[in-house]
């Protein structure tokens, strides 16, 4: 059975191929061209939708993966035990009587607690990942990333821009250096994201200390 390690870097890897494919067509176009200027329109918007996609992958791989260690919730760090009952703190916050709300804490906490830990509702992106809810979702992770803060303004722009392209506005990416500078960024938000998660997983942070 692969790794955590195996599955992002096999993700990460066909990623990486269909963006340097779509650099080589722009490198091999008539620069100030129409189809130069379409083929860094259509780089931008697939460099976001692999910036967003790769981290949505690799959230849930991790969470996969904790479900596959069937750790039981009682031995998981509060920020992964809240996350494992994200869904049921949902439906109770829906409760309309005080018995609901008694019955939960009387005996469905306590059975919650002692019960194996899975992940039912997943993280999402909103389709906008804008670096706070990148860090949001770090956090109910129990990691922290750095690469996110470093690089936050070309993540923004990256967002940015790709809303004004999805909505078939004129924006114009100058060239290829341009556009290379984003996606170094990108990537290396990707990376770090793997890297963070890969080594929760190694060193079990997702647990409660000893």
């Amino acid at each position: 059975m692969p790794s955590l390690s195996d599955i992002l870097e096999a993700d990460l890897n066909w990623r990486e191929g269909e963006l340097a494919s779509f650099k080589a067509a722009i490198l091999s176009s008539e620069r100030k061209t129409v189809r130069e200027s379409a083929l860094l329109r259509g780089a931008w918007a697939i460099l976001y939708s692999h910036y967003e996609g790769f981290c949505k992958f690799a959230w849930d791989s991790y969470l996969d993966e904790l479900e596959k260690r069937k750790v039981p919730r009682s031995q998981l760090c509060s920020n992964m035990a809240a996350l494992s009952l994200r869904k049921s703190f949902k439906l109770l916050r829906g409760a309309l009587s005080d018995k609901d709300l008694w019955e939960f804490g009387h005996s469905k906490f306590s059975e919650l607690q002692n019960t194996i830990a899975t992940f039912e509702e997943k993280l999402d992106t909103d389709s906008n990942l804008w670096p706070n809810l990148y860090r949001d979702n770090a956090h109910a992770l129990g990691i922290a990333p750095t690469y996110i803060d470093k690089y936050a303004t070309q993540i923004k722009t990256l967002v940015s821009r790709r809303n004004d392209i999805a909505h078939g506005q004129k924006m114009v990416i100058r060239d290829i250096q341009e556009y290379s500078e984003y996606e170094s960024a990108a990537l290396l938000v990707m990376h770090d994201l793997a890297l963070c998660l890969i080594d929760a997983t190694e060193s079990e942070s997702y647990k409660l200390k000893a």
